[in-house]
């Protein structure tokens, strides 16, 4: 047997890299940045609701409460904003980038009506927005009568 020829084996592997990426841009909803306007990074979230709120949790580190816009449209949280980018801050070369920066926006949809105050509180780069669910009034219906 022959050797194995690494370079066809590494071109292989960048064009399968390339066509998995291709694939799920195609496949991942429409985005809703417009055309023209940098991307936007989906921050993670956490949503869980109780018996009288829904709470969503969205993972913003550096963040300052000016850099945020939070707003209820219809029966979806949007979180969207831009995060700083503080380069001035660090002395020398960055050699690695992971902490996303930039704009960002999510848009979460909400698993119950809610209404009434809302409250949201930005501690330790987690923004907590608590919205207390719609009141449901329940009335009894009478039953007008029995057939036989």
């Amino acid at each position: 047997m022959g050797d194995l020829d690494w370079r066809a084996v590494r071109e292989l592997m960048a064009l399968g890299s390339r066509l998995r990426e291709a694939a799920e841009r195609a496949l991942l909803p429409a985005s809703p940045v417009s055309v023209g306007v940098p991307a936007a990074f989906e921050p993670p979230v956490n949503v869980w609701e109780s018996e009288g709120e829904v709470t969503v949790e969205a993972e913003l580190p550096g963040a300052r409460s000016k850099d945020i816009d939070l707003r209820l449209e219809g029966d979806t949280l949007v979180v969207s904003g831009e995060l700083p980018f503080e380069s001035d801050a660090v002395p020398g070369t960055y050699l690695r980038v992971e902490r996303p920066r930039g704009r960002f926006y999510r848009a979460v949809a909400l698993p119950a009506e809610v209404s009434g105050t809302t409250a949201a509180a930005l501690r330790g780069g987690v923004l907590r927005v608590t919205l207390p669910k719609a009141g449901r009034s329940r009335r009894r219906v009478a039953i007008a009568g029995e057939g036989a």
